[in-house]
């Protein structure tokens, strides 16, 4: 027979085997992921959290369709690239990450060089920086001309020469790019390693690398991503460089295989599902959206859960990353459209939004006050953003015949067509009700 001290020996075991796993699976996750999945324009700063360094000019580093494809890379085929034109003294872009001090960080990128120049030699557009707003730029990614149509790759810890590979590569093809930055205790013998794929994606760390470098002084961290357009250098100068579906993160795995799960905990409540008298709602299903906050609000991602009876639920998704900011779109089967009143951003790989304290909280004050919270309105049945007479039309139609089931018409999740929902469809559409957005 078991006793209470058996069973609480193993509670404890399996709350700490929880624990484990679930900082295991945490920490496996990248640090930053940027498929730039974001509309096309002239320029990347103030767009996804991308900000400009030094002097802003119009050689910018720009948006444009579509993005690179690798086959079997995870940051393959998701929204467009950006383009490097390599003018002189051309803008330098700037992200953000967890600051990393030990260990090593790994980066990896898929880009294709489509010209080359007839004055072009060696430079380079993307690289790993210090973060907390110093600048000590390492592990420079180069490009190095050999003719027109074909180039080397190789790296550059922080100073010195670059170290390049031997191996040949042709413009107008899309290659995967790996590389990280290793701290070794001591002084000034820190590693930053370059592996180039033409195919697949390797598994594991591969034994043998493409180019590596030591020399020049170790670097204190390591906690921003730089994309330069030639700034302050010019031997691509004249040259067409695009980059897409960069991952960072402090494994090969993490870097390479593991999506970046992040969480958002809504609170919304939809109008006919909901009971003041009671303070619970009929569960549902609703999809969320995540938009950019620039115009056209492209999505960005989106997920589907069930909100509970309180009108909670959590929301994954793996296409977007943290610091970035994104507005929350609410959208149910017969609801209207509800956006959140500013775009949010995720930290840490999560995030909490409560649409049903105020109306404030969605944009355009578009929620209804029941009871003491606000719901999204319901009537839109036929999902064209607006509560109206085809919204009613269908409605009555279903009232009629007593239809029942899990139906759009039902508005008030009673699995039953009748009088009750007829009555919130006639007055959200007396008043016009529709979506409110940016």
């Amino acid at each position: 027979m078991k006793t209470k001290t058996s069973f609480l020996f193993i509670n404890i075991i399996m709350a700490a085997v929880f624990f484990f796993g679930f900082y295991c699976s945490s920490q496996s996750q990248p640090l930053f992921t940027e498929n730039f999945n974001f509309s096309v324009r002239d320029s990347l700063e103030n767009t996804g959290n991308w900000f400009a360094s030094g002097p802003v000019t119009n050689k910018n580093v720009k948006v444009i369709s579509p993005g690179l494809t690798y086959a079997g890379y995870l940051g393959s085929g998701i929204g467009n690239n950006v383009f490097f034109s390599n003018q002189p003294d051309g803008d330098v872009v700037l992200n953000n990450f967890n600051d990393q001090t030990s260990g090593t960080v790994y980066m990896s990128f898929i880009i294709r060089v489509d010209s080359l120049s007839a004055t072009a030699t060696e430079g380079f557009n993307i690289c790993l920086d210090e973060g907390g707003g110093s600048t000590n730029l390492n592990t420079k990614i180069y490009i190095k001309k050999i003719n027109s149509s074909t180039f080397n790759i190789g790296i550059k810890k922080c100073d010195g020469i670059v170290k390049y590979s031997p191996a040949v590569y042709s413009k107008n093809t899309t290659y995967l790019v790996m590389c990280s930055y290793t701290f070794v205790s001591g002084l000034n013998n820190d590693i930053s390693r370059l592996y180039v794929s033409t195919s697949g994606v390797p598994a594991t760390e591969p034994a043998v690398v493409a180019a590596s470098d030591t020399s020049g002084v170790d670097i204190d961290d390591i906690g921003e991503i730089c994309l330069n357009n030639s700034f302050i250098q010019n031997g691509l100068q004249g040259s067409s460089v695009k980059i897409d579906g960069i991952r960072i993160g402090t494994s090969w795995s993490s870097t390479l295989f593991q999506q970046i799960n992040l969480q958002l905990n809504l609170k919304a409540l939809i109008q006919g599902f909901y009971k003041s008298a009671t303070g619970k709602m009929i569960k549902d299903t609703a999809r969320v959206y995540l938009r950019y906050n620039t115009s056209p609000y492209t999505i960005a991602d989106s997920s589907k859960a069930l909100l509970d009876s309180l009108g909670n639920g959590s929301f994954v998704f793996n296409r977007i990353g943290n610091w970035v900011p994104y507005y929350i779109v609410v959208k149910h089967r017969n609801t209207i459209e509800t956006w959140s009143y500013s775009a949010m951003n995720f930290d840490n790989n999560s995030q909490s939004f409560d649409f049903t304290p105020t109306a404030s909280y969605a944009y355009g004050h578009n929620l209804i006050l029941s009871g003491t919270k606000y719901c999204m309105y319901s009537g839109d049945v036929n999902q064209d953003g607006i509560a109206d007479a085809t919204d009613v039309s269908a409605v009555d139609n279903d009232a009629a015949v007593s239809l029942s089931g899990y139906v759009k018409t039902d508005v008030t999740g009673d699995n039953f067509v009748d009088a009750a929902d007829a009555s919130i469809v006639d007055n959200n559409s007396f008043y016009s009700v529709s979506v409110i957005r940016p």
